[in-house]
């Protein structure tokens, strides 16, 4: 098969998306009896061959503060890409406007089209947005918004969601055509064995600390101020160390309430792959407040390394930890709940949390499956795709 992914929220500075899309080019640079091709969002237009297939970037305009998320906005190179490759399926990683330039773009063509669901923007982004506005209002502006998603998404052979909370609540919309593929993780890659002492030493942790770790976004919909107002009781405790990785929309907010508080560090985003997994395995547990998460990568990455996770009770990260067994849940976005959820865990033994973390990431959660069960479903699509067009046909 062909399969081409659009992808406007790619960024080369990370996140959950780049690791799917970066993720899946390595799967394809194994299985040569597909053909990979990936748009994402840029600067200026572009191609580049690489061992799991070629990459075009397309001209976008700025979307967040910094730049490093564009929406694709050049839709006649976009087509022409469309034409010239000729794909089997079309996966399109957003249905803001990702979906309308693919719909567009394949007016004359019989290709399978399919969503995949990856931000529950709905309620994460928007949401938040109109808190404070009259009841009627918010009601009408959030519903006119599942709307959307089901008309959307009704436009589409298939939505691929990544957990099982995101599938009911999709299904709560009216959206019924969703194939269920979990993520993974490189589970040689995220290990215990890569726990350092040295790195606790560079962060001045002090000998016999706890250390807790954050990885991910600063927005809104990660639950960061949830986290941040819990964090000077739990730094209360003596032995108590917090180290926060990241960047985003609200990392001014992040400095602010950190500020002045020895027990915490503030680092950017990390790219050096093998110093975030020596930082991940040299943790003693991880943060996860974020209830509208559709997946949780991170989360992931976090059990995979051995790490006890404390989670918001909603969420697909959620989902994780009750899966695995990993971690311990406070009631979302409910600061108060997250830190005597976190002081209670640190008099716990970790280590029977750390156990099911790595036993139950290594037996469940693989790329190698991820990807093979989402070609098994493609190549499903495109198989009924063509018998309705011979039936048509005849």
């Amino acid at each position: 098969m062909r399969i081409l992914d659009i992808s406007s929220f790619y960024s080369d500075n990370g996140g959950g998306v780049r690791t799917y899309h970066q993720q899946k080019l390595q799967y394809f640079s194994q299985h040569p009896e597909h053909e990979y091709i990936m748009l994402v969002s840029g600067n200026s237009n572009s191609k580049e061959k690489l061992p799991g297939g070629t990459v075009y970037r397309l001209r976008g305009f700025p979307i967040s503060k910094n730049a490093d998320y564009r929406q694709i906005c050049d839709y006649f190179a976009l087509k022409q890409i469309l034409e010239s490759e000729k794909p089997d399926v079309i996966e399109i990683g957003s249905i803001y406007l990702d979906n309308w330039l693919a719909l567009l773009g394949t007016l004359n063509r019989d290709v399978v089209k399919v969503a995949l669901y990856h931000a529950d923007f709905p309620d994460s982004y928007l949401a938040p947005a109109v808190e404070g506005f009259p009841r009627m209002f918010k009601k009408s502006f959030i519903s006119f918004w599942h709307w959307y998603v089901q008309f959307a998404c009704s436009r589409m052979d298939a939505t691929c969601v990544t957990s099982q909370y995101i599938q009911q609540k999709l299904d709560s919309m009216g959206v019924r055509n969703t194939l269920h593929v979990p993520l993974g993780v490189d589970t040689a890659t995220f290990h215990p064995r890569y726990r350092s002492h040295a790195i606790r030493t560079a962060l001045n942790i002090a000998e016999g600390a706890t250390l807790l770790l954050y990885v991910g976004r600063f927005s809104t919909e990660k639950g960061i101020e949830t986290m941040m107002d819990a964090l000077p009781a739990i730094t209360a405790q003596p032995g108590t160390a917090v180290v926060l990785v990241g960047g985003g929309p609200i990392q001014e907010l992040v400095h602010r309430k950190a500020a002045g508080n020895d027990s915490i560090k503030v680092l950017p985003f990390v790219k050096d792959q093998e110093y975030l997994r020596a930082l991940y395995a040299s943790a003693d547990i991880f943060l996860s407040p974020g209830p509208y998460e559709t997946f949780g990568l991170a989360t992931l990455e976090a059990l995979s390394s051995g790490l006890p996770v404390v989670v918001a009770d909603k969420g697909g990260a959620a989902e994780l930890v009750r899966r695995c067994k990993g971690g311990v849940f406070f009631e979302a976005n409910n600061p108060k709940s997250m830190s005597d959820t976190v002081i209670d865990m640190l008099s716990d033994d970790l280590s029977t949390f750390s156990q099911n973390a790595r036993t139950s990431v290594e037996s469940l959660y693989s790329w190698e499956n991820t990807f093979d069960t989402l070609m098994l479903s493609y190549g499903r699509l495109v198989h009924a795709r063509k018998e309705m067009r011979f039936k048509t046909a005849s």
